[in-house]
């Protein structure tokens, strides 16, 4: 309980002591701040004119890089189901229907005879 007290007596005087000295800092530092922002103008039209088509050509650019490398992947899984496919659907359909040829085709004499 008394360090309840405590802590509300000593937060209760920090408010004390700090709020006018938050007020005395933004009485001071809201003018500084306008005078910076109002000498920074020059600065950020340069920074406009000469960093903005910069950025611009980047963002183009990483678009087209990110573009081509979606279609490049979307090809490369086409491929890749072309190939899953092929090994587990064509080439067992391939072995068997060799396989049933073989033992139920026609004779020929040409052939070994299994």
């Amino acid at each position: 309980m008394f360090g309840l007290v405590r802590a509300l007596f000593f937060g209760a005087l920090a408010l004390v002591v700090l709020v006018p000295v938050g007020i005395l800092l933004a009485v001071i530092g809201l003018p500084v701040i306008a005078v910076l922002g109002i000498v920074a103008l020059p600065i950020l039209l340069v920074l406009f004119l000469i960093g903005l088509p910069f950025l611009i050509l980047f963002a183009v650019v990483l678009g087209l890089l990110g573009a081509v490398f979606g279609v490049v992947m979307a090809f490369g899984a086409l491929g890749f189901v072309v190939l899953k496919v092929a090994l587990l659907v064509l080439i067992p359909v391939l072995i068997v229907g060799w396989i049933v040829r073989r033992v139920m085709g026609p004779s020929d004499d040409y052939r070994l005879r299994v």
